[in-house]
């Protein structure tokens, strides 16, 4: 589709900045975005050799092929290089019904800090603006201690916050938080 006479699919892709691909399930690289090519290049668990991802070792390139071979339309994560100092967490999936066709990777460098942005849970939810801080914090893996010491508030009223953001959003654990609000999140 195209529109105002621009290909605004490959502007999007090419501007984006998560790391993405697209590859044939022989491992060539049909697409690349800036960002894909820069983290290929970091020297990390993938590189590039002849037009193809490959691995640094044996056990990186099973596990990078299984999660190409396996993909499907629905989106599937893997991770390349467990236990390495630069894994790699990969979402896929495949651009089409065929066996053969090309499949999507968005590329998660792990060493890098996780951005978490969430929709606007104050007007979803009712939660206040203080309430609304301490779940993001939440979310992102962080004890209600260390979320006092980053935003120097009592642990008593963060546990209050937690407490009743809980209450407005339907949860009783932590991770019946992450599963509701997982439609409402966006993780780079």
């Amino acid at each position: 589709m195209q529109g105002d006479g621009g290909d605004w699919p490959a502007l999007w892709f090419s501007q984006d900045a998560a790391a993405r691909l697209v590859i044939a399930r022989d491992l060539t690289v049909l697409a690349a975005n800036g960002h894909a090519v820069a983290l290929i290049e970091s020297g990390g668990v993938i590189s590039l050799r002849d037009g193809a991802l490959a691995t640094r070792d044996r056990r990186a390139g099973a596990e990078l092929s299984g999660i190409v071979a396996d993909a499907g339309t629905a989106p599937r994560v893997g991770i390349v290089g467990a236990g390495s100092a630069s894994a790699l967490l990969i979402d896929c999936f495949a651009l089409g019904e065929d066996p053969e066709s090309a499949v999507a990777l968005l590329l998660r460098d792990l060493r890098a800090a996780v951005q978490i942005e969430c929709a606007d849970l104050e007007a979803m939810f009712g939660v206040t603006p203080g309430e609304h801080q301490v779940i993001v914090e939440l979310v992102k893996g962080h004890s209600s201690r260390e979320i006092a010491q980053e935003f120097g508030k009592s642990i008593l009223t963060v546990r209050t916050h937690v407490k009743r953001a809980y209450g407005k959003i339907g949860v009783k654990t932590r991770g019946q938080l992450f599963a509701r609000l997982l439609p409402y999140l966006s993780i780079r």
